[in-house]
């Protein structure tokens, strides 16, 4: 009895087991700031736009804006903003430079310090990075670049795949293990009826002046069925409240990643992104594409 009662609840427990998604890819985006190395009283500086540096509000996939560059001694120091994203969303930022023949160039790992690469969730605001030593490694006095920084939103919504749903197919478990909680239910209403049966037939035997010795049988025989009474009825409501639970959980699961679904996924759409890859000419440049994802 106790291990059949076991397994009903492991398999009460299991959809749970099924609800974890990893993340896909929501949108790419990216912002670019042209400028030019000049010189300023005596000292090189960066000459751009500041119209370029202005943004309006964020929506669902416009999230990320270049707020400010400059030079602090010989390190380019960038400055954006992120929208706010959800529980469960996180970003992706990297940044590159194009030159005025468009060769692509990337800091190395360690020169690149600040909000790059992977971001733990929940970072949004205004956020920078350093690129160290790019006045003395890479910028060139009267020449212009665009910077460019790109940022991908990632979370648990698959724009490829279809709309969540909980199928009847899915439901159908559900419906077996209420069954099952129902059926134990029941065998514990069983029980009970026969311990009242068993009860009643000792409280003949001693109105009707019967020996203790046919009287008591019965009574240990009602305390079994009482016993027995409650431990199906007790798991029983057990196996329904849980199952309940588990169906309410991955009915409002399902809601939520359904509204999820259709904020990111409901219109169609592409999203750029910006690559790169080695020449193969055996040196360290760099060539870009563009490459894009219909959704």
């Amino acid at each position: 009895m106790q291990k059949t009662t076991l397994l009903i609840l492991l398999s009460s427990l299991f959809p749970l087991l099924l609800l974890a998604q990893k993340k896909n890819l929501i949108y790419t985006q990216r912002d670019t700031i042209q400028f030019e190395v000049v010189e300023r009283s005596g000292k090189l500086a960066l000459q751009f736009n500041p119209e370029q540096t202005k943004h309006t509000d964020f929506s669902t996939s416009y999230f990320m804006a270049i707020t400010g560059l400059r030079l602090e001694e010989a390190d380019l120091q960038l400055a954006y903003e992120l929208g706010a994203a959800e529980k469960g969303f996180n970003y992706i930022s990297s940044v590159l430079l194009l030159n005025q023949t468009s060769r692509v160039i990337t800091p190395l790992p360690f020169k690149a310090k600040g909000d790059l690469g992977t971001l733990p969730e929940g970072t949004a605001g205004l956020r920078s990075m350093t690129w160290l030593d790019a006045l003395e490694d890479v910028l060139i006095f009267d020449q212009k670049y665009q910077l460019v920084l790109s940022t991908e939103l990632w979370g648990n919504v698959d724009c490829t795949d279809i709309r969540p749903a909980f199928t009847l197919a899915q439901q159908l478990p559900h419906l077996g293990i209420a069954a099952g909680g129902l059926i134990l239910t029941g065998i514990g209403q069983f029980q009970k009826s026969k311990k009242i049966d068993a009860y009643n037939t000792y409280k003949n035997y001693h109105a009707n002046g019967e020996s203790y010795e046919l009287a008591q049988p019965f009574f240990v025989q009602a305390k079994d069925y009482e016993k027995d009474a409650r431990l199906y009825t007790y798991a029983g409501w057990a196996v329904l409240s849980l199952d309940a639970a588990v169906y309410l959980y991955r009915a409002l699961n399902t809601r939520a990643r359904q509204k999820q679904y259709d904020k990111y996924c409901g219109k169609e759409s592409f999203s750029l992104r910006l690559d790169t890859r080695p020449l193969g000419d055996g040196s360290n440049a760099m060539q870009v594409q563009l490459a894009f994802n219909l959704k």
